[in-house]
C-alpha cells in the first residue's frame, strides 16, 4: 500500500508542476515610453529606481528650489513622486500581483474523519465493531484550469501595468499643460502691470494739460475711466494666476501647498517631422500597445472556459482501523462529477462573445486614435502659424504704431482716443501672443501624448537611431 500511495503522488506531480501561467514570469509594468524619461535614457531600459512602484510620502518637495521658483522638469517629478492617482494605479498592479498568484494555486485538500457502524442494534448497538477511517481528499485538475486561470490572471496583471503606464502619461501631459497655464498667467501679470504703470502715467500727464488748461477736463475724466479699467484688468489677471497655481498643485495631491514663481521655458520651436514619420509611433503608446495583451487575456478566457467543461476529479486516500479486532486497512476513492446539465455552456457563449467585442473594440480605437492624431498634428501646425504671425507681423506692428502715436501725442498731432486705441491694440497683441504661445505649448504635449514621446525624437526612432 505505501508503494501505491507513492506511485500515486508520482502521477500527481507533473500535473501540478504544469500548472504555472507561461508567462508569469514577465513583468507586471511594460518598457516606460520615453516621454517624461531623464534625458539620454532610451525605450526599453529600466528607470532610474528600477520601475518599482512608487510610494506616496517621499521626499518630493525637493522638486522646489530654495528660492521658491519651480521649473517644468521639477514640477513633473513632484507630480510623479505625489500624486495620489499614480499612487493608485500603482496599488491597482499590486493587487492584480496578488490576483495572480491566488490563481495558481491548487485548491487545498481536505482530511475527513468518519465513524460507522455504532450506535445501533444487536451488535452494533456500541462501538465495539464500530470501523473508523481517516482519509485525505484532494481534488486533482485533469483539464489544465488553474494553469489557463493562472495564465488569465497574469494578462490582467500586465494590463493593469499598461494602465499604470497610461496613467504616468497623462500625468505628464497634463502637468505640461497646466505649467503652461502657469506661464501664461505669469506673463499676463506682467503685461497687465505695465498696462497699469502706463494708465497711471498717462493719467498724471493728462491731468497736468488739464490744469494747464490745454486739453478738455473730458480727457481727465476718460483717463481717469481707463486708468480704473487697467487695475481691474490688473486684478484679474492675479486671480488668474491663483487659479492656475492651485490648478498645479492639485495634480501632486495638495492644493495647499505653495506654488512658486515658474521659470519659463525656451520658445517652443516644435520642428515637427512629417505626420506620415509620427503616424507609425502611435502603436508605441501604452493604449495601443496593451491590446496585444487584452486579445491574449481573451483568448485565455475561453481557454479556461473550455477547459471547465471537464470538472475536476477528487482524489482521496485513507486508512479504515476495525475496533472488533483492531485490524486495519487502506481505503481509496475517486470522485467524479458528471456534466450532465451544466457544462459551462453560458460561459463559453460569453467569451466567444467578449473575445469578438475585443477585436471590434481594438479596430475602433485604431481608427479613433488616427483621427485624434491627425487633429493633434494640424492643431499644432495651426498654432505655430498663429504664434510666427504674432511675432514677427502683428506684435511688432502693433509696437510700432504705439510708439509714433505717443510721439504724435505729445507733439499735438494725435488725440488722447487715438493714443489709447494704439495702446489697447498693443496691449491685446501681446495677450494674444501669450495666449497663442501657451497653445501651442499644450498643442505639442497633446500630441506628443498620443506617441508618448517627444518629436525630436521621432526621426531618430523610425531610423534606429
Amino acid at each position: 500500500m505505501p508503494r501505491l500511495l507513492f506511485v500515486l503522488l508520482g502521477a500527481i506531480a507533473p500535473v501540478i508542476t504544469a500548472c504555472a501561467s507561461p508567462i508569469r514570469s514577465t513583468p507586471s509594468l511594460p518598457p516606460p515610453r520615453t516621454l517624461g524619461l531623464p534625458p539620454g535614457m532610451a525605450i526599453g531600459q529600466p528607470a532610474p529606481d528600477d520601475r518599482t512602484l512608487p510610494v506616496v510620502g517621499g521626499r518630493a518637495d525637493a522638486a522646489a528650489r530654495s528660492d521658491g521658483v519651480i521649473t517644468l522638469e521639477t514640477a513633473i517629478q513632484r507630480v510623479l513622486a505625489s500624486s495620489p492617482d499614480l499612487a493608485a494605479a500603482a496599488e491597482a498592479v499590486r493587487a492584480k500581483e496578488g490576483d495572480a498568484r491566488q490563481a495558481s494555486l491548487w485548491p487545498n485538500p481536505e482530511l475527513i474523519g468518519e465513524a460507522e457502524n455504532f450506535g445501533g442494534t444487536g451488535d452494533q448497538e456500541n462501538f465495539e465493531t464500530a470501523e473508523y477511517t481517516v482519509s485525505l481528499a484532494q481534488p486533482i485538475d485533469v483539464s489544465g484550469k488553474i494553469r489557463r486561470r493562472a495564465t488569465a490572471a497574469d494578462y490582467e496583471r500586465r494590463m493593469s501595468g499598461w494602465d499604470y503606464e497610461t496613467t504616468r502619461l497623462d500625468l505628464i501631459t497634463s502637468t505640461r499643460k497646466a505649467y503652461a497655464d502657469l506661464v501664461a498667467a505669469q506673463r499676463k501679470v506682467d503685461l497687465t502691470n505695465e498696462l497699469a504703470r502706463l494708465a497711471d502715467s498717462l493719467a498724471a500727464a493728462v491731468d497736468a494739460r488739464v490744469q494747464a488748461g490745454k486739453v478738455s477736463p473730458v480727457e481727465g475724466t476718460r483717463i481717469a475711466v481707463v486708468k480704473s479699467a487697467a487695475r481691474a484688468e490688473a486684478l484679474r489677471a492675479e486671480q488668474e494666476l491663483s487659479t492656475a497655481r492651485a490648478a498645479l498643485s492639485a495634480l501632486w495631491g495638495d492644493a495647499s501647498f505653495p506654488v512658486g514663481w515658474a521659470e519659463e521655458d525656451s520658445p517652443a520651436e516644435a520642428g515637427l517631422p512629417p505626420s506620415e514619420t509620427l503616424e507609425t509611433l502611435l502603436a508605441g503608446a501604452p493604449e495601443a500597445a496593451r491590446w496585444s495583451d487584452e486579445i491574449a487575456l481573451r483568448e485565455a478566457e475561453f481557454d479556461l472556459a473550455r477547459a471547465t467543461t471537464f470538472p475536476d476529479v477528487t482524489a482521496s486516500f485513507g486508512a479504515r482501523r476495525f475496533a472488533e479486532n483492531d485490524d486495519y486497512a487502506f481505503v481509496a476513492g475517486l470522485s467524479i462529477p458528471l456534466p450532465v446539465f451544466d457544462r459551462n455552456q453560458g460561459v463559453i457563449a460569453a467569451a466567444t462573445s467578449r473575445r469578438t467585442e475585443t477585436e471590434r473594440r481594438r479596430a475602433a480605437f485604431l481608427a479613433r486614435q488616427r483621427a485624434d492624431f491627425r487633429a493633434a498634428y494640424d492643431g499644432v501646425r495651426r498654432a505655430e502659424i498663429s504664434v510666427r504671425s504674432l511675432d514677427e507681423r502683428i506684435i511688432p506692428a502693433a509696437q510700432s504704431v504705439f510708439s509714433a502715436t505717443t510721439v504724435g501725442y505729445q507733439a499735438g498731432k494725435f488725440s488722447l482716443i487715438d493714443l489709447l486705441d494704439a495702446q489697447r491694440t498693443l496691449f491685446e497683441a501681446q495677450v494674444q501672443g501669450v495666449e497663442a504661445r501657451s497653445e501651442l505649448t499644450k498643442a505639442l504635449s497633446d500630441l506628443e501624448r498620443l506617441i508618448a514621446r517627444p518629436v525630436e525624437t521621432a526621426q531618430s526612432a523610425n531610423t534606429g537611431g
